[in-house]
Formats: C-alpha cells, structure tokens, sequence
C-alpha cells in the first residue's frame, strides 16, 4: 500500500521532480494516517505540533465565528497543511475537518523541521509554498478592504 502512495506523492506539484524512492523515503519520516468523514485534524487557536500532506480525499479549513463553523477553503490532494504554524511556532489560524474519508501524510514537528533541514529539495519547495500562501491570503484581505470600502461608499 504505502508504494501506491509514493506514486501519489511524486503527481503533486509540490513534489514534482520526486522519485517514488525519494517520497518513499518522504513519507517513510512520518506516519501514513486514515481519517473517516467529519474528523476534526485540529482546532483553531491549538499548538502547531505537526504538519501534514493530503494524499487522497478533501478537507475544509473553517474558523468558527458567531457560533458557526464558516469554511474558508476546500482542500484536495497535494496540498500540505500545518506547515505554516510549525515553521512560525503560532498557534493554528484555523480548523480543519475531513469532508470526505481521507489519507494523510503526517510529521510531528520536530520530524517535519528535521526534514526540512536534511532536504535542500524540499525545504526551497515547502518554503516557496509558504511564502506564494502568505502572499495569496495578503491579496485576499486588501481586496475585501476594498470592497468593504466602496460598499460603504468611500
């Protein structure tokens, strides 16, 4: 089963370049875990202690707000989750539940960190990543100030 998942690994851009044995080895770092739909994986405001990859299914990053859970993005296979916290040492900035059964890659942060540091490869991929994330999430709040603006009319 886990040569299946090496193939997956090496489909996703983030790891595009990746050999089987190099994702197996990737993987073979942290630990291969299946989640049933409406898992919570974390909470908002909880210690970053991992980082994980989506291999198969769908995830929702929601924040909870006035009472409800409101869903801010859909995540599918490929995208990596966590490592943004991990790296920072800041606490969760949002939830994240399975929308469907799910398979993750997943490091505790001490193995994510050491990965980062023992892989050149990955550690220019991964912080690319976050950095292109950051900017995204940067873009998206100046639009919606802009909107909100000239809604109110200014």
């Amino acid at each position: 089963m886990s040569d299946q998942y090496n193939e997956i690994v090496t489909t996703f851009p983030l790891f595009k370049g990746l050999t089987p044995q190099g994702a197996g080895m990737l993987l073979d770092r942290g630990e291969v875990r299946t989640h049933a739909s409406g898992d919570v994986l974390f909470r908002e405001g909880e210690a970053p202690s991992f980082a994980m990859l989506v291999l198969t299914g769908r995830l929702h990053v929601f924040v909870e707000r006035e009472g409800r859970d409101v869903v801010v993005s859909e995540v599918w296979p490929g995208a990596l989750l966590g490592e943004l916290s991990v790296l920072s040492g800041l606490p969760r900035s949002a939830s994240v539940r399975c929308a469907e059964p799910s398979v993750l890659a997943v490091w505790d942060d001490k193995a994510f960190r050491r990965l980062l540091l023992s892989n050149v490869f990955l550690s220019e991929r991964i912080f690319g990543q976050a950095l292109r994330v950051l900017i995204d999430r940067e873009r998206a709040l100046i639009d919606s100030l802009l909107e909100s603006q000239a809604g109110q009319g200014r």
